[in-house]
C-alpha cells in the first residue's frame, strides 16, 4: 500500500527516530568505518535531569532563539507525561556531559631547566553521542601552543577491538590511551561522581600529581618580602616618607621649640615636635661685615653620635629627643659644640608642663627687617591695567595680580545699560551706546550699534577693563554707581543711562531692595 507521506526526512513513519541527520556520508568515510563496529547508543540513567528554560514566545529578536538545543524549542504548553513518553538517546542525554582531569609527560629535550613536562588536560566526554574532547588550560610563557588539544569527535579504543571509548573505560588513577596518549586521571567533578554512582561504579579518590620544575620554579610567583625599616629610610633620604606616630604628628603639628644656642657665632635651634626634626639658622643682622649664610643645619633627625649604623637598622632612640636638650649642657651636634643660652616663653612653658623642668629665658632676638619707607605711588597715566601697574612699584621683577577664583566663578553675570552722550555737540547727542558691566571682575565693556549713513565708525568704544568713578573718589566702578537716570563719566566721557534690560532691572530688584 502506498503511504501518503511525502518522501522527506521527518515524514516517514518508518524511519529511524534515533537518527540525527540524514546528511549522506562519503565513500572514503564509508571505508573508513566499514570495520568499526558501530554499538547502538546506550541509555544510561542520568543523576539529574537538566532545567528546561522555554524562552518568550514574544519577540522575534529574543537572542535565545540563537540556541540550537531540543530544550529550547519545546512547545510551551507541554506535560511531563508527554514529554517523557518516548524521548529518543540524543534528546534524554542532550547536555550531559562527563568531566575529567588528567595529565601525562612530555619530554623536553635541548633545555637546561627541565628534562619532561607535566601536561594537564580537560577531557569531556559528551553522553549525548559519546564523542570526546580534550582541552588544556593555558600557561603564561610555557612555550607550548595550548588550549584545544582535541576537537570533539569519537575515539576508537587503543585494544584493537575496533569500538569506541564508553564511561566504562574512565577511571580515576588509571592511565587511558586516547590517539597514542597515555592519559593518566587524577580527577572529576561532582556531576561526574553521581553519574558512576548511578550506574553503580563509583570513583576512586582524587589526587594531586606531582608538579613538574616548570611549574615550581617558574610558575611559582615570588613574593617579597616588605622591609619597611628600609622603605622608611630611603622615603626619608629622598624628602618624602611618613612619621612614625600619626597620633604625633596630629597633636604636635606647627608646634616648634626654640632654643638659642652659641658656637663661635649665635644661632637660633629649632626644634619640630611633629617629626622630631631639627633645624639651626644663623642670626643675621646688617653690616656685621659676615656674608648672610641662612641655613646652618637642614631640617633633619639629629643622631646622638656621629657615626650611625647601617641604613635601615637606625633606630628612634638614636636621635636626640627634648629631654636630651639641658641648660647649661653643651649640645654636641656632629662633633661641633652648641652652647645653650636660652629659649622662648611656649618652649619654658613646654619644658615646665612636660618635664617639671625651669628652662631659663634669654637669647639674641632675630633681627627682624626694617619697614620700607613710605612709597609714593604716582598716579596712573592711563596705559594698561593700574593693578598690572602697581607692581612695578613694590616689586622689582613684579607678579601678576591675584584675581578672587570664587567671586569670578560664582558671578557668571553680566549687567547691560543703554546710554547717550552728554553733551550738547549736535553730532554726538544723538550717539547710542550698549555699556556692559562684568560683575566677575567689576570691568565694563562700551559698544556702539551701528547706524546706517552716520558718518560714525561703529563697534568697540572702550576697551573691557576696570574704570574709575570720578564722582566717587576715584573708586573703581560698582553696581551701585550704575542707576538708570543717573549721569556718570566714564575716562572723561559723560554718559546718560537712559535703560536697561530686563534681566538686568531683574538683578537689580533681587539685590537692592
Amino acid at each position: 500500500m502506498a503511504s501518503a507521506f511525502p518522501k522527506l526526512p521527518g515524514f516517514v513513519p518508518t524511519q529511524e527516530l534515533d537518527k540525527p541527520n540524514f546528511r549522506k556520508v562519503s565513500s572514503n568515510k564509508q571505508d573508513q568505518n566499514r570495520e568499526i563496529k558501530q554499538l547502538p547508543n546506550q541509555e544510561y540513567p542520568v543523576p539529574r535531569k537538566q532545567p528546561i528554560q522555554v524562552p518568550s514566545q514574544t519577540g522575534m529578536f529574543n537572542p535565545d532563539y540563537l540556541s540550537t538545543t531540543h530544550a529550547m524549542h519545546l512547545p510551551k504548553n507541554t506535560t511531563n507525561d508527554s514529554e517523557e513518553l518516548y524521548q529518543p538517546t540524543w534528546v534524554k542525554m542532550d547536555r550531559h556531559v562527563l568531566r575529567f582531569s588528567g595529565y601525562f609527560k612530555e619530554a623536553v629535550v635541548e633545555s637546561a631547566l627541565e628534562n619532561y613536562r607535566i601536561r594537564k588536560l580537560t577531557i569531556f566526554y559528551y553522553l549525548e553521542d559519546h564523542s570526546i574532547s580534550i582541552t588544556e588550560p593555558k600557561q603564561e610563557n610555557s612555550g607550548v601552543p595550548q588550549g584545544a588539544f582535541l576537537k570533539r569527535q569519537k575515539v576508537l579504543r587503543a585494544d584493537g577491538s575496533k569500538t569506541f571509548i564508553i564511561p566504562e573505560d574512565f577511571r580515576i588513577n588509571q592511565d587511558i590511551q586516547i590517539f597514542g596518549k597515555t592519559i593518566r586521571l587524577y580527577d572529576c567533578d561532582q556531576y561526574t561522581r553521581e553519574f558512576y554512582e548511578g550506574i553503580q561504579q563509583p570513583q576512586d579518590q582524587s589526587f594531586t600529581p606531582q608538579p613538574d620544575f616548570f611549574e615550581t620554579k617558574t610558575m611559582t610567583k615570588y613574593i617579597p618580602q616588605k622591609d619597611t625599616v628600609m622603605k622608611d629610610y630611603l622615603e626619608h633620604k629622598l624628602g618624602g616618607g611618613k612619621v612614625t606616630s600619626q597620633k604625633q604628628f596630629l597633636e604636635n603639628d606647627r608646634k616648634v621649640l626654640k632654643f638659642y644656642v652659641f658656637s663661635d657665632i649665635e644661632y637660633v635651634l629649632h626644634y619640630y615636635l611633629a617629626d622630631d626634626t631639627i633645624e639651626i639658622k644663623e642670626i643675621n643682622s646688617a653690616n656685621s661685615g659676615r656674608v648672610p649664610f641662612p641655613m646652618m643645619l637642614r631640617r633633619q633627625k639629629l643622631p646622638r653620635k656621629f657615626s650611625l649604623n647601617q641604613p635601615g637598622q637606625t633606630y628612634a632612640e638614636d636621635f636626640i629627643r627634648p629631654q636630651d636638650i639641658q641648660f647649661g649642657q653643651p649640645l654636641i651636634i656632629y662633633n661641633r659644640k652648641f652652647a645653650i643660652q636660652g629659649c622662648d616663653p611656649f618652649t619654658r612653658n613646654y619644658y615646665y608642663e612636660k618635664f617639671n623642668v625651669d628652662f631659663p629665658l634669654g637669647g639674641q632676638e632675630e633681627q627682624l627687617m626694617e619697614q620700607r619707607s613710605n612709597i609714593i605711588i604716582p598716579p596712573h597715566n592711563g596705559i594698561g591695567d593700574e593693578q598690572d601697574s602697581l607692581g612695578y612699584i613694590y616689586r622689582l621683577q613684579p607678579k601678576p595680580p591675584k584675581k578672587d577664583f570664587f567671586k569670578w566663578v560664582d558671578n557668571q553675570v553680566n549687567l547691560r545699560f543703554l546710554a547717550m552722550f552728554n553733551t550738547t555737540k549736535p553730532e554726538d547727542k544723538d550717539r547710542v551706546f550698549v555699556i556692559t558691566y562684568f560683575l566677575n571682575d567689576d570691568s565694563l565693556l562700551i559698544y556702539e550699534p551701528t547706524v546706517r549713513n552716520s558718518g560714525i565708525p561703529d563697534g568697540k568704544f572702550l576697551e573691557k577693563r576696570k574704570y574709575k568713578n570720578s564722582y566717587n573718589n576715584n573708586e573703581f566702578f560698582s553696581p551701585k554707581d550704575l542707576i538708570v537716570g543717573n549721569e556718570i563719566m566714564i575716562n572723561g566721557w559723560k554718559f546718560q543711562l537712559l535703560d536697561c534690560d530686563d534681566f538686568t532691572k531683574k538683578w537689580y530688584a533681587e539685590n537692592f531692595k
